[in-house]
């Protein structure tokens, strides 16, 4: 009883002091608030969690504990270094809120924080953004080792009936010189296949955008490409109804009519068209590439060793190691996920299965389908016959060097057809960075490293030659 006396006082307390927050406001003074906003961003500076905590409307302390802002805060510093300086605020005012959008700088990435504060400088809300997003900074930008003026980009469609797609063409600059490596006024054309989820052509993820990276700078060293938007991008709500979607329906029809179209396009020489599959896409790529004896050679960048949802299990767990404000929820999904891929592996999965009870909440059927792709054993089918390019960066953390990478380069280092590379300082994205790995690296602008477009492009050369 002592208990729910307290709450109820608390909430009493709460709803006493809420109306005198509405009575009170008034349009403030831009002057006075970006003192309001030094203030708040002094006390994120100190550390001082408490202090902090007080900055925020008393309705809203109720729900902001101290071990919430350390924990959050900690969690951002890990990802993108200390906080090394703070700008000056850009203050928006209005009659019921004002914003300050401040330009900060960490040790290893610029970002942004956003205050919401009532009119009389009450905190409610405080995030840390890029600044792309506050229009602080530009977002993502065309590669400087690529001239996005010059390539010629082109827009097709991709299947047939309903569930078209779209894609686009990228085709070298008309100024790229013949040369001994690329002695062909034919171009040969790498067809990318993007990782797991509702992935666009340029396979965005926040402020990045790789295969738009990848297009454009195979590009400029005489390689065409095609990329296209997923099916489950283009039809998300109706492929969001179908209980019976697969692994090969989220790719295959596509990836299929996209090898054909280069091969019959004037510009592409038919018999050098490359698939190439990152992340999820690269457990599809080995597959379409074996039932194709015209495809040239296959791309494999960040491969699952194993089933998806082991790979969600071990991010889940990854990402809870870190100690944010939200691990104990994330420890909470990952042994639910656990529990998920238990049930995708058992030998009882049937069609009857409750999706409810699968990894993702994706139906039977698409975990049935996906036991028929086996990534390693057909990779090394390939081999045998065709060059085959394994890349992995070293901080992954959702496709890693040990749990994933070891097992393709067991498999398939004994072929002589079979190329690896890792690169140490490159993340999923084959984006180069510093420190820890976290999703909030995602947030950073950036490209695919220039590297990657130098092996990528060499090894196609070699495969012509």
């Amino acid at each position: 009883m002592a208990v729910i006396r307290a709450v109820v006082q608390k909430i009493a307390t709460i709803l006493w002091q809420f109306p005198a927050c509405l009575t009170s406001w008034r349009r403030p003074d831009a002057l006075y608030m970006r003192l309001r906003a030094s203030e708040i961003l002094q006390q994120l500076q100190d550390e001082n969690w408490t202090g902090l905590r007080q900055q925020f409307l008393p309705v809203f302390r109720w729900f902001i504990p101290v071990t919430l802002l350390s924990k959050g805060w900690h969690l951002v510093c890990s990802g993108l270094g200390p906080l090394e300086s703070v700008g000056d605020p850009v203050i928006t005012t209005g009659w019921w809120m004002t914003t300050a959008k401040v330009p900060v700088q960490f040790e290893r990435a610029n970002f942004g924080i956003l205050l919401q504060m009532t009119p009389t400088g009450s905190l409610f809300g405080l995030r840390v953004v890029p600044q792309y997003m506050l229009g602080l900074g530009p977002g993502w930008q065309v590669p400087g080792y690529a001239d996005g003026d010059a390539v010629r980009e082109s827009a097709i469609t991709l299947g047939k009936g309903q569930y078209k797609v779209e894609g686009s063409l990228c085709l070298p600059p008309a100024t790229v010189p013949v040369t001994d490596d690329m002695p062909y006024p034919r171009y040969p054309c790498v067809v990318m296949l993007a990782g797991s989820g509702p992935c666009d052509r340029d396979s965005t993820v926040s402020a990045s955008k790789p295969f738009k990276d990848l297009a454009l700078g195979l590009a400029q060293q005489g390689i065409a490409s095609i990329r296209f938007d997923k099916v489950t991008h283009t039809h998300r709500k109706a492929l969001r109804a179908c209980k019976d979607i697969t692994l090969t329906d989220e790719y295959v029809e596509h990836a299929v009519d996209a090898v054909l179209q280069s091969q019959r396009h004037p510009d592409i020489l038919p018999d050098q068209v490359y698939i190439l599959g990152h992340s999820l896409g690269a457990v599809v790529a080995p597959t379409i590439a074996a039932a194709d004896a015209s495809i040239a050679g296959c791309i494999l960048l960040a491969g699952p060793a194993g089933p998806l949802y082991r790979a969600v299990v071990r991010q889940l767990r990854y990402l809870a190691s870190l100690g944010g404000p939200d691990q104990e929820a994330l420890e909470k999904k990952c042994v639910e996920a656990q529990r998920q891929a238990e049930v995708a592996d058992s030998p009882t999965l049937s069609l009857s299965t409750p999706a409810s009870q699968l990894p993702l909440g994706i139906g039977p059927a698409y975990w049935l389908d996906y036991r028929r792709f086996e990534p390693l054993e057909t990779a090394a089918r390939v081999a045998t016959t065709r060059p085959v390019l394994v890349l992995q960066g070293g901080r992954d953390y959702q496709v890693t060097l040990a749990d994933d990478y070891e097992k393709w380069h067991a498999a398939l280092h004994g072929s002589r057809n079979v190329e690896f590379h890792v690169y140490e300082s490159l993340n999923h994205l084959f984006i180069p960075g510093q420190g820890l790995s976290t999703p909030l690296e995602y947030s950073v602008p950036g490209n695919v490293d220039e590297q990657v477009i130098t092996d990528v492009s060499r090894w196609v050369s070699r495969t012509l030659n």
